[in-house]
């Protein structure tokens, strides 16, 4: 696994086209993204998005929780 810079607008046509037969991305440029976003289409099943949420360890994701609930 290596982290790259990409241009979003290139990698959403090359994963349509299937050029990359698949990736796995956490975080876009404008967070959150907009409607239009090129990776934030319905016809891209082979991009998995997941949430930038491994910012810290458990025990301060519930100290987080906890103070939110607060």
């Amino acid at each position: 696994m290596c982290d790259v810079i990409v241009n979003e607008a290139d990698l959403a046509g090359a994963l349509r086209a299937r050029e990359i037969s698949r990736t796995q991305i956490d975080a876009l440029t404008n967070k959150p993204p907009d409607d239009d976003h090129p990776l934030h289409a319905d016809n891209l099943p082979n991009l998995l998005a997941n949430p930038h949420n491994a910012w810290g360890p458990v025990e301060s994701r519930q100290h987080l929780a906890n103070e939110i609930a607060t």
